[in-house]
């Protein structure tokens, strides 16, 4: 996929975003996180621009299921994907999408999980790591507040210290992130350390 592929593929990710999504900002706010996380930490997980879109689409659309499913929108958010159409990914990216959205939280990717386990080995694993940034990166938007400009990286070891440049110091998303911190750490085997800069 060219990049004016991705492109078209994320403006539509938007446009389905604003139809569905009561709070555009946040969403928003949550792609810009996960990616500042992806391009961060692009040495350890590996992976390059086309997965990079797929968290992209994702993080914009992932609270799209409070519309039908309020109480379990993760849920939501993926069926929602999965029936959307959307011409400008394959049925394998919608699922792939589909799937990080629905991890942002609750469970942890599991391989009885539906639409998780129709997926192969290798696209499962590259969802994992997929979903392990978007879960910091909902967490680091915890009040809604949009308070996370961008990230340093620094390896301690056997750990990873998130390095936050914030708006205005907001603690609550520092906890938000730390909260959901656990699937990274059991994918990419580091302890995670997040503080303001």
């Amino acid at each position: 996929m060219g990049e004016k592929a991705r492109d078209a593929g994320i403006q539509t990710a938007l446009a389905f975003a604003e139809e569905h999504d009561p709070d555009l900002d946040h969403a928003v706010q949550v792609a810009e996180n996960s990616l500042a996380l992806f391009d961060a930490t692009r040495g350890l997980h590996g992976l390059g621009d086309w997965e990079r879109m797929l968290l992209h689409a994702a993080a914009l659309m992932h609270d799209v299921g409070y519309e039908n499913r309020p109480d379990k929108h993760h849920k939501g958010s993926r069926d929602l994907i999965l029936e959307s159409g959307l011409d400008e990914f394959s049925p394998r990216e919608l699922m792939m999408i589909a799937c990080v959205a629905r991890y942002h939280r609750k469970a942890e990717p599991l391989p009885g999980h539906s639409v998780y386990r129709d997926l192969d080995e290798t696209d499962r694993a590259v969802v994992e790591r997929l979903a392990a940034l978007i879960r910091i990166g909902d967490g680091l938007d915890r009040t809604h507040a949009g308070a996370m400009q961008g990230v340093r990286v620094e390896r301690t070891g056997a750990g990873i210290c998130f390095h936050l440049k914030q708006r205005r110091y907001n603690e609550t998303d520092i906890w938000g992130g730390m909260r959901k911190r656990g699937l990274f750490e059991r994918v990419f085997g580091l302890a995670v350390e997040i503080v303001a800069e």
